[in-house]
């Protein structure tokens, strides 16, 4: 008995030995150097009218192969230098007045691939050479064009399984989805209207009903309403041919902007996240709501939680900042005098913590997140509106948590 008891606690040192050299490493959250990529942006209204009318596109990849992440930001590339302090980039102009919204590998060789608009023109481009200093455009079909001339919501997401994953983008009367050929060079794309009535603003994407397939969530108007401010989802059913079924998951405030889906309380089931716009934004009335979703996301009552009202926020994106196995929300207010971004750090029961990472920087359909320097930690990217000169990015210098 007593030699079994001490192999046993042999057993239990050794164990908890273990665990302490394989403890998830989590990160700081106080650590950001900001480095100001541009401030010569040109706007949309400087090529044609409307003459106020600004770029929405943001995304980031790596296009030339070097391990670093580049961006994309309305007409322009931006090349990560290949120096790991971000703080030097090569600006390419991709030639045409277009707004340049996705990096998507459209043909699978080893030239970069975008999804622009020009709406109601939607087009393909393409570079001309590995490092992406001339671009291609391909005109590739129609959506309806915005008051803004272009949409401001963009995602890509493998709807249809198998393949190519699908570009799904905001128009004047709901959310089309195109489906990229298997020759895009010589076969018509695919492009159908599958939200109907949505909102031109933001988009969000993930398994709401647990069948495997993704949906998508936005704001979308009530009967005779100027402003969008029901949260709905669209149920997937598997193709692209029609729309998809409506479920209402909750009424905001004020306007629907960015939409986000994860699972902010831990329990398994994806929760939609939101942030509101405010016109002119005077006041700070402005919302960042997360919709709890209920054990039956169809029929069930969403459940709305606050986070916190301040101005107008147009900037959404969430993700486990801190490695702590949940998911964080980041935004950025794009009115009033502080312009705060702020990290809202997530107990993983989805109460909220906020960190302020820096002030005085305006965004617009910013705080997008990318390892843009691979460093393993996540860094934050955003584009202006009222300053819309400005491309921003805050390189996260994270340090492992003790």
């Amino acid at each position: 008995m007593k030699k079994y008891m001490i192999v046993l606690l042999l057993a239990v040192i050794l164990f908890s030995i273990r665990n302490c050299f394989h403890q998830p490493k989590t990160f700081t959250l106080d650590k950001w150097t900001y480095i100001q990529v541009d401030s010569s942006r040109t706007k949309w209204g400087d090529y044609e009218e409307p003459d106020w009318l600004r770029y929405f596109g943001l995304d980031m990849k790596d296009i030339n192969g070097d391990n670093y992440q580049d961006i994309l930001a309305g007409r322009y590339i931006y090349r990560n230098s290949t120096d790991e302090t971000l703080r030097n980039w090569v600006r390419i102009d991709l030639g045409k007045n277009v707004d340049g919204m996705l990096f998507v590998d459209v043909d699978r060789d080893e030239f970069s691939d975008i999804i622009a608009e020009a709406l109601p023109a939607v087009y393909w481009l393409e570079a001309q050479d590995v490092q992406g200093n001339t671009w291609k455009a391909v005109k590739i079909g129609e959506i309806p064009r915005t008051d803004h001339i272009n949409g401001q919501g963009f995602k890509t997401a493998q709807v249809i399984a198998g393949g190519k994953e699908e570009i799904l983008l905001a128009a004047k009367d709901g959310i089309y989805c195109l489906a990229i050929p298997q020759n895009p060079e010589n076969e018509a794309w695919q492009i159908g209207c599958i939200a109907e009535t949505a909102s031109d603003e933001g988009i969000g994407t993930g398994d709401i009903d647990g069948d495997h397939d993704i949906d998508i969530a936005a704001g979308d108007f009530p009967e005779n309403g100027e402003e969008p401010v029901k949260l709905v989802w669209w149920e997937n059913p598997g193709d692209v041919s029609g729309l998809w079924e409506t479920h209402l998951a909750g009424i905001t405030e004020h306007a629907v902007d960015r939409v986000e889906i994860a699972d902010i309380n831990g329990d398994a089931k994806p929760d939609i996240i939101i942030t509101e716009e405010r016109w002119p934004g005077e006041e700070p009335d402005s919302h960042l709501f997360w919709f709890e979703a209920p054990r039956n996301p169809k029929s069930g009552d969403w459940i709305r939680h606050l986070v916190v009202q301040q101005y107008s926020m147009n900037n959404l994106d969430v993700d486990d900042m801190d490695r702590d196995g949940d998911s964080d929300i980041v935004t950025n207010e794009h009115k009033g005098l502080t312009y705060k971004l702020q990290i809202w750090e997530n107990d993983g029961k989805g109460n909220f913590t906020e960190h302020l990472i820096d002030t005085g920087k305006e965004s617009h359909l910013g705080t997008q997140l990318s390892d843009l320097d691979g460093d393993g930690d996540t860094d934050i990217i955003s584009a202006a509106w009222d300053h819309y000169k400005y491309l921003h990015v805050w390189r996260n210098d994270a340090v492992v948590k003790k």
